[in-house]
């Protein structure tokens, strides 16, 4: 009896045993299979799991591999695993590539903009006259050199910058904002070729004595030793070209991508314009969100710029504008009416008149630049033109007060005359027509700082 019981229990310790290894060898199967299963559905979601993850890793380090930051790198990478998952991802995840890919061709597109200029087999000729950028450029780069040099207290460089072919209205501060600053016959070429050309010199500069008080001018110790000092100063116009270059090239690096902004901001206005408004979407509010998110991935937003850099931006401004009322106003004289009959001939004849008469009241305006002092004496604008207070203007004065013209009564003609025609209609096109003539100034920039060199 004792032996049979010790037979059944050593036979209930094998059986407990057993039953232990075949319960782990279920969980370990079921595991793994539950294992299988997860990766399984990862890999059918991996377009839209995996893209949104590495997505949301923006901040990072600024790559200069080609133009193209880490942000877009990682972004086509991310494209190419989710085609490569095509035929197993879902509808959804086909709008987010679809998404995706749209913002890598607009980073393409910039790239290439940014890193490969037009490269058209005949180049455009560059501006001349009141429309050359480079006359502007070599301005702000004299007035940002003489801030440099007062700054530094270099008062007889200054003094000799100032007064060199005549141009002693040009300042330090900013404070001439006109847009046809410098004078001379053979433009900025002109003014380079004759700082090359100019010999050097020197001068000698006389250091007012210090001041004494009353007690220290009865020492005669000290009345002795309070005399000015004087020492040499050696100016080389040359040296001073090689500065002008310098600084002409830190201009252009600033002025491109104000341009690009100020032509992006028309091309969204135009298309308002023509197309109705629409309610943004979930999908276009995450597109925007990411292509927000780009810029800053890209190490822009370098605050050490010029010292002028605020006042820049509005000349750019202002000069595209001026620019872009005198090529709108060639470009109504060439476009042939919507009909042909003698009606809209007439009326795209008092429209050129029109267009006309306002470029001529707002062109001097332009180019002399607002007078922020009157502005702010005004308070609060009245309703109305009330740029129109003011001797000079902004590039936003001339289309806000374009946009808020009454239409003439040439606009009224017909359906077609309204709508090509009417205050609101020209405005929508001189945006458009500046959006161009920015991108046409970006090449006219970049070769002239290709020839300073």
């Amino acid at each position: 009896m004792s032996s049979f019981s010790y037979v059944f229990n050593n036979a209930h310790v094998v059986m407990s045993f057993l039953a232990f290894i075949l319960l782990d060898i279920m969980g370990s199967t079921a595991a793994f299979q539950t294992i299988n299963n997860r990766h399984a559905l990862v890999g059918k979601r991996r377009g839209a799991f995996t893209w949104n993850n590495r997505l949301c890793k923006t901040k990072l380090a600024a790559v200069k591999d080609g133009g193209m930051d880490a942000f877009t790198a990682q972004l086509q990478a991310a494209l190419a695993e989710a085609e490569a998952n095509t035929d197993t991802s879902s509808s959804s995840d086909a709008v987010t590539d679809a998404y995706a890919t749209e913002i890598l061709n607009k980073s393409r597109s910039a790239v290439t903009a940014t890193v490969e200029p037009s490269q058209s087999s005949t180049p455009r000729p560059q501006r001349t006259g009141k429309h050359a950028i480079s006359s502007l450029l070599m301005q702000r780069a004299i007035q940002t050199q003489l801030y440099y040099l007062a700054d530094m207290r270099d008062e007889p460089t200054y003094m000799w910058m100032r007064e060199f072919l005549n141009h002693g209205h040009l300042d330090d501060k900013g404070r001439f904002q006109e847009l046809d600053g410098l004078r001379c016959d053979g433009g900025w070429q002109y003014y380079l070729e004759q700082l090359e050309n100019a010999p050097s010199f020197s001068i000698t500069v006389q250091l007012a004595p210090p001041r004494l008080s009353a007690q220290q001018q009865r020492n005669p110790y000290l009345a002795a030793q309070a005399v000015g000092r004087s020492y040499e100063e050696t100016i080389l116009p040359s040296k001073i070209s090689q500065t002008l270059r310098t600084v002409a090239r830190s201009l252009e690096t600033e002025w491109v991508p104000v341009l690009f902004e100020i032509a992006e901001e028309d091309r969204k206005r135009v298309q308002l314009y023509n197309a109705p408004p629409q309610i943004q979407t979930a999908a276009a509010a995450y597109q925007a969100f990411w292509c927000e998110r780009q810029v800053v991935a890209g190490g822009e937003g370098d605050d050490q710029g010029t010292p002028l850099h605020a006042l820049n931006e509005r000349i750019v401004a202002r000069f595209c504008t001026r620019v872009a009322l005198d090529e709108l106003i060639d470009e109504l004289q060439g476009v042939s009416p919507a009909d042909d009959s003698a009606e809209d001939e007439e009326a795209k004849r008092a429209a050129v008149e029109w267009l006309r008469d306002f470029a001529n009241e707002w062109d001097p305006k332009l180019k002399r630049g607002p007078d922020d002092n009157k502005r702010r004496s005004f308070g609060v604008a009245p309703p109305g033109h009330w740029q129109r207070l003011c001797d000079g203007a902004d590039a936003d004065d001339v289309t806000e007060a374009m946009w808020q013209e009454l239409p003439p009564l040439f606009a009224y003609a017909s359906d077609d005359t309204m709508r090509l025609y009417s205050p609101e209609a020209l405005a929508a096109r001189l945006r458009r027509v500046r959006a161009s003539v920015c991108d046409e100034l970006i090449g006219d920039l970049r070769a002239t700082v290709l020839l300073m060199s």
